[in-house]
């Protein structure tokens, strides 16, 4: 870059800076608390959906298994391992 052009960056952003708003440190960090917040409550809603999957399938098994009868063996079928 020639210095030219290098001056007129500089200015442009200058110019552009200048012309925003100015924001206050309490504004960034009440913007920064509501996105920590809402993190927050997407971790907790996050954990809380594996649990209740987690507990469902868990229920399920076990449903399943105490209603099944203990003369039914599904890995060792005698009848069908004898040649």
């Amino acid at each position: 870059m020639t210095q030219d052009t290098e001056d007129l960056l500089r200015t442009a952003l200058h110019n552009l800076a200048s012309s925003m708003p100015d924001a206050s440190q309490t504004s960034y960090r009440k913007e920064q608390m509501s996105w920590r917040r809402r993190e927050y409550r997407r971790r907790c809603v996050v954990a809380i959906l594996v649990f209740v999957i987690v507990a469902v399938a868990c229920t399920i098994g076990l449903v399943t298994l105490s209603g099944a009868s203990p003369d039914t063996h599904v890995i060792f079928n005698r009848q069908t391992a004898q040649p």
